[in-house]
This record gives structure tokens, sequence and C-alpha cells, in this order.
């Protein structure tokens, strides 16, 4: 009986739930009765290293209605000349973004440089949320904002490929100051042959912010489980491109095949010999190429090259340089896709470390 009682109840209760749902997609609005938010005026903001981290700006602006009790999402657009960027979105009447983050989407996305003032137009786009209705906007405002050239910030990547280490979990960095945007070029390899899980940290610790596919939206579908980490398909490939944007707490990669070198010091036999390879060292945090002898009758020169593994002659992933050196990684140089051939110092026997948490990548070249 009490059987039969629980079916009962579970078959009122999808009833229900899917009136609710056809009520939902059949909402009817009269688009005469539309009224547009108001985005309200903004005064002007300076953004400096003193008040990025501790002061933010809030956008206000009406509610705006379709005629009917509906739930409405407001997106709010920044703007610059051709360029424009979504800031962000709310079910209120304001939204909330830490001057940090606002000037990253200045300097990144509306192309200002660091140091300068620019005029900016904002609007809104008022929609029913989950709906294919028409969206209404609101009016356009202007305000200045003078930008600052903001200090690169980094997250952490713990894994089973290291073994959990958190104390040890490598470090990748922001692709330039503000974007809140994130790369790095790792081997997820664990041995294991299915999938390699990993989580994405603030801080070499478990007590501050560490995210899985619960808070860091994935590209990709990652299979359940309970600590709810981030993972790949090894059976696709362990070496992976990988790109946080916490702004939008979203994850996205790219499987690469093989990160290698080749040069005069083996007479560019690549075609034949294919790319000497570096290996990914966890523990460093860098790719290490073997130990590779130049001399002055062959030649100085090499380049890096990545997804030459099952193809010697794909040259559309090769970095060299263009002889600038890095302020961040000592003796290293920083490297441009496409650039033009590195060469060593002198010649000698050379191991090279390649640092591909960071963008641009840089290469330090160790003589033996």
């Amino acid at each position: 009986m009490k059987q039969f009682k629980y079916i009962v109840m579970l078959m009122m209760a999808m009833f229900l739930f899917s009136a609710c749902e056809m009520e939902i997609e059949h909402v009817k609005v009269d688009p005469t009765q539309n009224v547009a938010p108001t985005l309200l005026a903004q005064n002007d903001i300076i953004v400096n290293k003193d008040n990025s981290k501790v002061e933010a700006v809030v956008f206000n602006w009406t509610s705006a209605s379709f005629g009917a009790p509906t739930q409405i999402q407001y997106a709010l657009h920044l703007t610059l000349g051709e360029n424009s960027v979504l800031a962000g979105t709310s079910f209120s009447n304001s939204f909330t973004i830490s001057k940090q983050d606002l000037n990253g989407l200045v300097c990144n996305e509306l192309k200002v440089k660091p140091n300068e003032t620019a005029n900016i137009s904002a609007s809104l786009i008022a929609s029913i949320y989950g709906t294919a209705v028409a969206p209404v906007r609101s009016n356009s405002i202007s305000f200045n904002i003078t930008t600052y050239a903001a200090d690169l910030r980094f997250l952490f990547l713990p894994g089973n490929y290291q073994s959990w280490n958190i104390t040890q979990a490598p470090q990748f960095w922001e692709t330039d100051g503000g974007t809140n945007i994130y790369k790095t070029l790792v081997d997820l390899q664990d041995g294991s042959e299915d999938y390699s899980y990993f989580k994405v940290t603030v801080a070499r610790n478990w007590s501050d912010e560490n995210w899985g596919y619960n808070y860091l939206t994935p590209s990709w579908t990652c299979p359940e489980q309970s600590d709810s980490n981030l993972s790949v398909d090894l059976r696709e490939g362990s070496i992976y491109e990988l790109t946080v944007n916490r702004s939008a707490m979203t994850i996205d990669k790219k499987v690469v095949d093989g990160v290698g070198m080749c040069g005069a010091y083996n007479g560019w036999s690549y075609a034949t010999t294919g790319d000497d390879p570096l290996t990914y060292d966890a523990t460093e945090n860098v790719w290490v190429s073997p130990a590779v002898t130049f001399t002055d009758d062959g030649g100085l020169a090499f380049l890096i090259r990545l997804n030459t593994a099952n193809d010697p002659n794909n040259w559309a992933f090769k970095f060299g340089t263009e002889g600038e050196a890095s302020a961040d990684v000592p003796g290293g140089i920083k490297l441009v896709q496409g650039g033009g051939d590195i060469t060593v110092p002198s010649a000698g026997t050379y191991v090279m470390k390649l640092h591909a948490n960071r963008t641009p990548y840089v290469l330090v070249m160790e003589k033996q």
C-alpha cells in the first residue's frame, strides 16, 4: 500500500512539474507593453594598484518589464569603438565588478593601454530568462576610465599526474595583467589507461578555493565522481593546453601532439628523425630537452615546435624569437609563434628548458 501511495505522489509531482514547464514555455507577452531598463549615470573611474583589489564599481538601472510576471536577466555590455565585451549578467537591478576585473576587461578586450584614459560606453540587454522572447535594450551611457598596468596573477594545478602533492602543485600565470585568463601547457600522464584527474586552486593548500567541475565549467564532459575532479581522457592524449577563464569560471582544453625541438645540431633532419622530444617535469614545472651539442661548423640555430609527433613537416606551431629577454624568468628569452631561429650563445652542449606555464612561452638555454 505504501509503495502504491509513493507511486501516486511521484506521478502527481511529475505532472505538476510538467505543467509548470508548459506554463513557462508558453508565457505570452505583448511587445507593445515592453518597458526597457534605464541604465543610470556612472561616475568617472580611476583604477590604480592601491584600489584595484579593494574597491568595486556598481552599475545600477531601473527595471525592465515584458507586461507579465517573468524572470528577467540583464546583460551589461561595454563598448569602445569596434570592440565590445560582456561585463557580466544579473537578475537584479545592479551589477558589481571589482576594479581589478574591470581594468582587465578594458585593457584586454577594449584594447585600452595601461595608464591611459578612455571614454567607454555601457548598455544593457534585458531578456526573459530561458526563453526566445525578443529582448529589449537600454539607453547607452558613457564614462571615463583610467587604467593601470596590473600585476600578473597565478593559479595552481594539482592532480594525479603529480601525485596530488598540493605543496608542489605546478603554477601557471595570467596571459596578461588583469585578463583573468590563465594558460598552461602540461603533460597530465599519470600512468593510467583512461582518465587523469586534477583540480585548479588559488594557493598551494586545500583550505583556500579549489575548483573541480562543480565550480569551474569545462568545455568537455568530465565523468562524475565524489570529489568533482576535472579530468581528461588519456586515450585522446596526455599533453594539453589548458585555459582557465576566471571571470566566466570556465576551463577549456586543446590536445597537443608532442613538444619538441629541431635545429642545426642534427642538420635539421626533422623529416627523417623527427623532433627531439621535450618531456614535462612536474616538479620543476618545465619542459626539458635532451642534451644536444652545437658546433660552429654545423650552426647554432634551432626552433621549438608543437604538434609534430605524427607530422614532422608541421610548421604551423613553430616557436622562435624576436630577441626579447624575459623579465620574469632569469636567463630566459621570450618565444614568439612564427618567430625567427633561436641561436645558442656559443658552441657547446645544452639542455633547453621551456617554461610553458606563462604567456608568451619562455626558454632557458642551460650550457652543460
